[in-house]
């Protein structure tokens, strides 16, 4: 059997082609495919990423037997249906069982396989998303870039932009974010910032959140505004995961937690998230913060739950092996 799982984000479209035994045949990936972009930009995306995983395995369409797609900003009952409706336009035939899901239900079940938890996303945007074992549902965060997404890549990037500016104005705390974003952007006078970020990076949140890296950077020389900025961000998503965990009833019993992202590459924001949340979720399992392709396998695990496959987690877990390969 082949299964196609789909991991669709802001920043870019990944997609892994294997069997039923957890083998990796083939992976590709093209732009981004969230759902807030244009109809065509997510087809498109989408189409190439899967298109060109065949290619690479020497199969067409029509051998899939199961195409598991997460996608992000997939977050009303409109979404849901426009999801539906764009993937109906591909010319995927009617034999193949496709499953369409947000990303952080995607982001859950690679966490947790489907036991009870919470995990949390923080890349370019953040949202936590959970299940119980009655299989409810619930998220916390999620409201992208203009009133959400704390502790997400673009927060800490604007967060840090805002220190810069106040401290070169002087009326925040000194900090080195202010030279380091100058030799980034390669300018000499911090007013300078304004057109870089406003003009030709066009205010864009996926360019905006890249910025995050130097935060990182600057907090790990140990510039205590960025430390700051770092931190503040690890506590927004330990909340967002306590509050998705407070609606689904579950703080008090076993919980699996695990997180999905380029933020938690940092390591100020992974020490902070979880021992805030050690010391509040006593009996929860927490897992190590999955990277890069590993998050697809949430749509695998979708994928295997759809053919009614047993013994999930030992297929999964060589699928995890191809892909660190």
């Amino acid at each position: 059997m082949i299964i196609v799982a789909v991991d669709g984000g802001k920043t870019k479209t990944s997609c892994v082609v294997f069997n039923e035994k957890g083998e990796v045949i083939s992976t590709s990936s093209s732009g981004p495919s969230g759902l807030l972009l244009p109809s065509d930009t997510v087809k498109k995306n989408i189409w190439a990423a899967v298109s060109n995983s065949l290619s690479q395995a020497g199969l067409c369409i029509e051998d899939i037997n199961v195409l598991s797609i997460g996608l992000a900003d997939i977050d009303t009952k409109r979404d849901i249906e426009r999801a539906s409706s764009l993937i109906k336009e591909l010319p995927i035939p009617g034999s193949v069982v496709t499953v369409i899901e947000h990303d952080a239900v995607v982001a859950y079940y690679a966490v947790t396989y489907g036991a009870p938890g919470v995990a949390v996303i923080a890349g370019t945007g953040s949202i936590a998303f959970g299940m119980n074992r009655l299989g409810e549902r619930a998220r916390s965060g999620g409201w992208n870039w203009l009133f959400g997404d704390e502790g997400s890549g673009y927060w800490i990037a604007k967060e840090a932009l805002q220190a810069a500016a106040r401290a070169f104005d002087g009326r925040g705390q000194k900090t080195m974010l202010v030279d380091v974003f100058m030799e980034n952007f390669r300018i000499d006078d911090p007013l300078d910032m304004l057109e870089v970020v406003y003009r030709n990076m066009g205010s864009d949140p996926l360019r905006i959140a890249d910025l995050a890296v130097l935060v990182d950077e600057a907090a790990e020389s140990g510039d205590e505004v960025a430390i700051g900025i770092l931190e503040k961000a690890g506590v927004e998503l330990a909340l967002a995961c306590y509050s998705t965990a407070s609606k689904l009833n579950i703080i008090d019993e076993y919980m699996v937690v695990g997180t999905v992202g380029s933020v938690f590459k940092s390591k100020i924001v992974r020490d902070v998230f979880y021992s805030w949340l050690e010391r509040r979720l006593k009996k929860a399992e927490f897992k190590q913060p999955l990277i890069g392709f590993q998050p697809i396998i949430g749509s695998a695990v979708i994928g295997f739950r759809k053919l009614g496959f047993k013994n999930i987690e030992e297929r999964i877990e060589k699928l995890k092996k191809h892909l660190k390969a």
